[in-house]
């Protein structure tokens, strides 16, 4: 017996790139509404938006923010300049060519302890410190690190643009109540300490803060202790040279 095809529609590309269904413009009317004030313009409520998306964004490891970046390493020269837009990380790096893994320590102490300053070499090991990424061994050829990241968000600026790299489910209920919290903190100033709208907008944002990090992760993630010395042991000092 032949048995019967079933065709279901495909989402386009595009559609999966843009899944969020909130523009700034509906978020602005969104707070407007809430807020009930003719005297909150729109371009208050367009910077509170964008402060609440700087702030989801600080608090979690967003994947549609992961970015990579190839970082030049001279001969002889151990350190180099982090990508502009990075806000957290990096997460991994990988020498060139060949992709061969690079671990990345946990500050600058810890790359210290782990390989002595003025050795050089094949690079095997990173640590930021003073936005730079410190690599050691320094390297006897020029070399090329690729580091992955979590860049900093796209600004909200005009009414089409959308919160893309937050969940769609989420998007709202994160920018709109802290946008709120925002507002209602400046128009219940001087009521004696109680602010009803406040505290209740920044109850909201709270917990939908709360799941996005339990849904993408924390933004800070040290997998081992931070290995500083407790004393000099008669070696180079902690604090050396190559310290920014």
């Amino acid at each position: 017996m032949a048995q019967a095809q079933l065709s279901l529609p495909r989402a386009a590309a595009e559609g999966r790139k843009n899944a969020c269904p909130d523009t700034v413009a509906g978020l602005m009317a969104e707070v407007a509404d809430i807020v009930g004030d003719p005297a909150v313009g729109e371009s208050e409520i367009l910077r509170a938006l964008g402060r609440g998306l700087m702030a989801a964004a600080a608090a979690a490891r967003l994947p549609g923010l992961a970015a990579e970046a190839q970082l030049p390493f001279p001969a002889g020269q151990g350190h180099a300049a982090l990508p502009a837009d990075m806000q957290h990380g990096p997460v991994y790096a990988f020498l060139l060519p060949g992709r061969s893994r690079v671990r990345v320590a946990p500050d600058l102490a810890a790359l210290r302890r782990e390989i002595r300053f003025g050795a050089r070499g094949r690079i095997r090991c990173v640590a930021v410190g003073g936005g730079r990424l410190f690599a050691r061994p320094a390297p006897t050829a020029d070399a090329t690190l690729t580091v992955g990241y979590y860049r900093l968000p796209d600004p909200l600026v005009t009414l089409s643009d959308k919160p893309a790299c937050l969940p769609p489910h989420l998007a709202g209920p994160l920018l709109v109540s802290f946008a709120c919290r925002e507002i209602f903190e400046r128009l219940e100033e001087g009521a004696e300490g109680k602010k009803p709208q406040t505290a209740a907008y920044a109850r909201r944002f709270e917990a939908a803060l709360a799941e996005l990090v339990a849904l993408a992760g924390p933004a800070v993630i040290q997998e081992e202790p931070v290995d500083v010395p407790g004393s000099w042991d008669g070696g180079l000092p902690v604090f050396g040279e190559d310290w920014p």
